[in-house]
């Protein structure tokens, strides 16, 4: 069986979707669907870096880039909602 390697860690065979190794329970290889900065779909979820993203809306889900992307409800930042006008961002000092 041959594993085809995707974008951002991710690949998938004919069954199962991988995340740096890894299998993402759930996921659907056949429509699986990698987008930007770490975030993918399927039909029914939304993922990043491999985890799923609980409660996302994968029918309008969309990456902005920069780790930022929102969907009909939410927008969030590396994987995590945020409600506040701009996404927080981390301070390195």
């Amino acid at each position: 069986m041959t594993i085809t390697p995707l974008a951002f860690g991710y690949a998938k065979d004919p069954w199962t979707v991988y995340f740096a190794g890894q299998k993402i329970e759930g996921a659907s290889a056949i429509s699986f669907e990698v987008l930007s900065d770490g975030y993918a779909k399927d039909p029914w979820n939304v993922y990043y870096i491999g985890q799923k993203i609980e409660g996302a809306s994968a029918i309008s889900f969309q990456s902005l880039g920069q780790g930022i992307a929102k969907d009909a409800f939410t927008h969030y930042y590396c994987g995590q909602k945020y409600n506040d006008l701009t996404p927080p961002m981390h301070n390195f000092h």
